[in-house]
């Protein structure tokens, strides 16, 4: 039984992307590891040579030292990845500790490709809305990163018919199977888990960060649907072989349950 090929490759070439980005940004530990992590116990201290805040957000310990008090660090990033182009705003909640990231990504995609004895046309829109937190245990550039994704992954199938097609266990022309359209949906919230390198929200001596991810969007059992318009499309035979066309859509669309997700991008510190 030939599968959906193409789909098939698809997911392969995402996850050999995935590694590929990951393989290429091993270098960036050289560019993020940089510098000595400050110790999370310690406040920060400025000699009074530095430019104080103003009288109201500073708290004074002795004639030589101070603690400045400053609002969240906010960036923005752009970033590119096996979830498509996309931004991020990161806000820091715990300064070098904690950070909470929203964002957007889009990627639409064509290709064509069989499923059995049926070529279709397949148009794929990735859309993720993600909702992130980051955790530096060290309080340093390394990460552990948990959050929630608003799923819109999905793709639309449009079955190019010119001849006698089979459908399931039967043969039928293209007048009786009419236009016949396939759907692929995802869960519409997608958990995710991951590492990740890089602090958007460095603190106050750094304005540009490399970022990088590597995790693992669990996006579920696609639901299937296709449907027929043509003068069998009420036929309870046909209708028995469109489920199997259907179990033929589900067994090659089950490779991006697990969905890997890879990105790197640059962010400016506000």
């Amino acid at each position: 039984m030939k599968g959906f090929n193409n789909m098939h490759n698809a997911a392969m070439r995402i996850w050999i992307l995935a590694t590929g980005i990951a393989v290429f940004t091993g270098l960036a530990p050289r560019m993020i590891w940089a510098g000595e992590a400050p110790s999370p116990a310690a406040p920060r201290i400025h000699s009074q040579t530095r430019v104080s805040p103003p009288a109201a957000t500073r708290v004074t310990l002795s004639a030589n030292e101070e603690i400045d008090y400053v609002p969240p660090y906010i960036a923005l990033a752009l970033k590119a990845g096996t979830l498509g182009p996309g931004a991020e705003l990161t806000v820091g909640l715990i300064e070098e500790a904690l950070n909470i990231r929203v964002g957007g990504n889009y990627l639409p995609l064509r290709f064509s490709g069989k499923i059995k004895d049926v070529d279709y046309g397949v148009e794929v829109n990735w859309g993720s809305i993600p909702v992130m937190l980051d955790w530096h245990p060290f309080y340093n550039n390394f990460r552990i990163t948990g959050g929630m994704m608003y799923n819109r992954n999905r793709a639309h199938l449009d079955a190019n018919l010119t001849d006698l097609q089979k459908i399931g266990d039967h043969e039928y022309t293209p007048e009786e199977i009419g236009t016949l359209t396939g759907s692929v949906d995802f869960n519409k919230f997608a958990p995710y888990v991951g590492l990740g390198f890089g602090n958007a929200v460095g603190g106050p001596d750094t304005s540009w960060n490399f970022v990088f991810d590597v995790g693992i969007m669990f996006q579920g059992t696609p639901n299937i649907g296709l449907s027929a318009d043509g003068s069998m499309s009420q036929d309870p035979t046909f209708q028995a072989d469109l489920v199997q066309e259907e179990e033929g859509i589900q067994d090659e669309a089950d490779w991006f349950c697990f969905y890997p997700v890879v990105s790197a991008g640059i962010s400016y510190q506000f």
